[in-house]
């Protein structure tokens, strides 16, 4: 039905009378009127001055940028000012070339997006045995996978089904992705676990330069089409670790070394040039339950590396899955049988020399294991790898140097401390 409307008589507007302003004091009136601008932008610079300067002292450095970063998994701390140069205009840079960084890094490391003149994990899956350029960055991390002699960069269609895993919301929809619950997904992980250790199956070459190739073959490539899998590639949830390295080695090559780096998921660097004493808390977990076991002090330029075998945040809800049972799905999975595997609950390593990502390539057959081997972490303290974990509430070190405090006590648990070389 058409909406009508009433025909309304037109009102007439009234005859414009002419007002004639006085004259009087309209000199001091308009003296008052610029006056009160004049306090109005004086208070209103001033309040922009104060919103806009930075005191010296520590500052949370966030990414700012409307581009997709990986900003949100890290959290950057820097003490600005403390070179001597205005804190406000030091922060401005810091900020700028973090996000710059941590823009190039999602690029970079990501295994599901394309983006314009970047030849990321995405790209290279794209292309099986075609040469690429890739950057620097991804290069390096290619190179230390490969000194290392680590092939879990192949397990990509293995990462798959535990990434929809950690996305299930109940035990019922976890059996067509967990192996412990379903043989035939265990029987399929082994083969893809026997691809990914061999080099004739699917390997990446580093040509030197930047540029790699992605060997893969005929059966492999059929093998995963028959699954429906379309990568061969993926650092899944160690991508972190070589991230990390790369926004503080680049915080570190442009100067700014008074600050500290942690990600959301047990990766931790300390740029370095700092008197400052940092703390690291010790976590347990026995029963249900976590403790706050102690913390560990150190100062200087230090990688952290913490592994745990249950949750410790929200942010780390994508890589876990806790049965009703009690038990805990994780992502360190075995490139044995595609199995997750934890030899200790927790396991925190830290070096003064090396990085996160390098680290984690020499504990990962340790921590990623049926059985713990103390021994070979013992090992690790000749290259300057030290070691923390907790047994039966006693905290377990390597390094003589290791300050602990703040052990925690209540009528359950009493923690304390215990050195062994």
């Amino acid at each position: 039905m058409g909406r009508t409307t009433r025909n309304k008589k037109q009102s007439q507007p009234r005859p414009v009378q002419k007002i004639s302003l006085s004259e009087k004091n309209f000199h001091w009136r308009l003296a008052a009127m610029i006056l009160m601008l004049a306090i109005g932008l004086a208070a209103l610079m001033y309040a922009l001055i104060s919103y806009l300067s930075v005191d010296p002292g520590w500052r949370e450095i966030e990414v700012s940028t409307n581009e997709l970063s990986c900003g949100e998994d890290f959290t950057f701390h820097y003490q600005v000012g403390a070179s001597g140069i205005s804190a406000s205009a030091e922060q401005k840079a810091i900020i700028r070339e973090y996000s710059d960084a941590a823009v190039k890094a999602y690029r970079l490391f990501s295994d599901d997006q394309s983006f314009e003149d970047v030849t990321n994990i995405y790209e290279i899956n794209q292309h099986p045995n075609e040469i690429v350029q890739v950057d620097e960055v991804l290069y390096q991390a290619f190179e230390l996978l490969q000194n290392q002699n680590r092939r879990e960069l192949y397990l990509a269609p293995v990462y798959l089904n535990y990434e929809n895993l950690f996305y299930c919301q109940d035990d019922v929809e976890t059996v067509s992705f967990d192996p412990y619950e379903n043989q035939e997904l265990a029987d399929e992980f082994a083969r893809l676990t026997a691809f990914a250790r061999d080099a004739s199956s699917v390997d990446l070459e580093l040509l030197g330069d930047g540029k790699v190739r992605l060997k893969v073959s005929e059966e492999y490539q059929s093998f995963l089409s028959e699954y429906g899998y379309t990568s061969y590639i993926d650092f899944f949830w160690m991508k972190n670790a070589f991230i990390i390295d790369y926004l503080a080695d680049t915080m570190i090559s442009s100067g700014y070394t008074r600050g500290i780096i942690s990600s959301c998921d047990g990766f931790v660097r300390s740029l370095g040039e700092n008197a400052a004493e940092y703390s690291f808390q010790i976590y347990d977990c026995a029963g249900q339950v976590i403790y706050p076991a102690a913390l560990m002090y150190y100062t200087g330029a230090e990688s952290i590396v913490y592994l745990h075998d249950y949750q410790m945040t929200e942010q780390e809800e994508w890589r876990y899955y806790e049965r009703k049972d009690g038990q805990i799905r994780t992502p360190y999975i075995d490139i044995e049988d595609g199995f997750c595997k934890s030899s200790v609950s927790n396991l925190v390593a830290y070096s003064s020399e090396k990085g996160c990502s390098e680290i984690l390539m020499r504990i990962l057959p340790i921590y990623v294991d049926d059985t713990f081997s103390w021994e070979a972490l013992a090992e690790l303290s000749d290259h300057d790898i030290f070691s923390v974990f907790c047994q039966d509430a006693v905290i377990r070190y390597n390094d003589e140097d290791l300050k602990l405090t703040d052990f925690y006590t209540d009528e359950n648990v009493a923690y304390t401390a215990a050195f062994a070389k």
